[in-house]
């Protein structure tokens, strides 16, 4: 088999490949934690994501919590 043709085949078909991984990850966690504690994992996960895409964004944090308090 043609290795060109496997790479063809990977970035044709990459969210698929993708989410198929995400999808087997999170049953491996349920299966192995729970669903609680994935939960609260996937939740921990989208909050450091979403900060570090505030830090690279170079948003200022202060002014971020004080428009979500509502003080702005």
């Amino acid at each position: 088999m043609d290795n060109r043709f496997i790479l063809e085949w990977i970035l044709d078909n990459r969210g698929k490949i993708i989410g198929a991984l995400i999808g087997l990850g999170i049953s491996l966690s349920i299966i192995l934690w729970g669903i609680l504690k994935t939960l609260l994992i996937i939740i921990f996960v989208f909050i450091g994501y979403y900060g570090g895409k505030q830090l690279d964004d170079q948003v200022d944090i202060k002014d971020k919590i004080l428009r979500l308090l509502g003080e702005r």
